[in-house]
Formats: C-alpha cells, sequence, structure tokens
C-alpha cells in the first residue's frame, strides 16, 4: 500500500512540474500603453518584416524595410533594410516571424545594433496614434521664457 502512495505522489508531482514549467516559459511583459513604450524607446518605427535568419540557439536576426520612422529619425531612415536582434520563440519574448507582415516595433539600441522583443510590438496604427498623440502633447506645452 505504502508503495502506491508514493508511485501516485510521483507522478502528481511530475504532472504539477509540467503544468508549472509551461508557465514559467511563458514571455512576460511589462504592462506600459503605446505612448509610454515611444517614451522609453531608443528608436519606432514601422516595418515589413522580410527576412528572419537564425543567429544560434533561442536568438535570431530580423530583417525589416522601414515603412515610417517615430523616433529614431537620425539613425534610420525609411525605406532602409533594417536588421533587428532578438530571441527567438513566443516562449522567449521573441519577434513574431510572419514575412511579409508590417508591425509597430519599439527598439532599444545596444553596443551599436537595434534589439526588439515581442514586448515591444504593436500594430502600425497604435504606433502612429501614440507618435500623433506625443506630438500633440509637446506642442500643448508652455514654451519656457527666459528673461
Amino acid at each position: 500500500m505504502r508503495g502506491g502512495r508514493v508511485a501516485i505522489a510521483a507522478v502528481v508531482a511530475a504532472l504539477l512540474g509540467l503544468v508549472f514549467a509551461g508557465s514559467a516559459l511563458a514571455c512576460s511583459c511589462l504592462r506600459s500603453t503605446p505612448a509610454e513604450s515611444l517614451a522609453r524607446s531608443d528608436a519606432a518605427i514601422v516595418g515589413q518584416l522580410l527576412a528572419v535568419e537564425s543567429r544560434g540557439p533561442g536568438r535570431a536576426a530580423y530583417r525589416y524595410r522601414v515603412l515610417r520612422v517615430f523616433r529614431g529619425h537620425d539613425a534610420i531612415e525609411r525605406g532602409s533594410a533594417l536588421r533587428v536582434l532578438g530571441s527567438r520563440g513566443g516562449a522567449a519574448c521573441g519577434l513574431p516571424e510572419t514575412v511579409g507582415a508590417r508591425f509597430g516595433l519599439f527598439l532599444s539600441a545596444y553596443r551599436g545594433r537595434w534589439t526588439g522583443s515581442l514586448c515591444g510590438v504593436v500594430s502600425p496604427r497604435q504606433l502612429r496614434i501614440a507618435a500623433q498623440k506625443a506630438e500633440g502633447a509637446s506642442r500643448s506645452r508652455p514654451l519656457d521664457c527666459v528673461s
């Protein structure tokens, strides 16, 4: 009887381990609005995914055609091809891999390269609206007067 209980306990423990392992592998992002992400990012673009190139286990270089630049005009040109480094796979917060699709991307600069993750992906419309709100807010702020 005791051996049966130990076996049942072992099976239950293994099943619980599988359940919690799945949730531990899920991508987890800091909740923020597109406007907040825009303010924190080094660059923000709308890009069309051209290709995904493997860079080793769990890593990839995503190549985008830049359709619109909302932040980072000094480093990114509209119409250029842009390489963004990131993880691969949804559980690792990897970027979407649908070649030909358009995405709004909030990017970070790291050691002279652009990086991104699933946490920095929005629809092109959401990015455009966030940029319009930011532009409107900057125009409505009073200017500091210097005498």
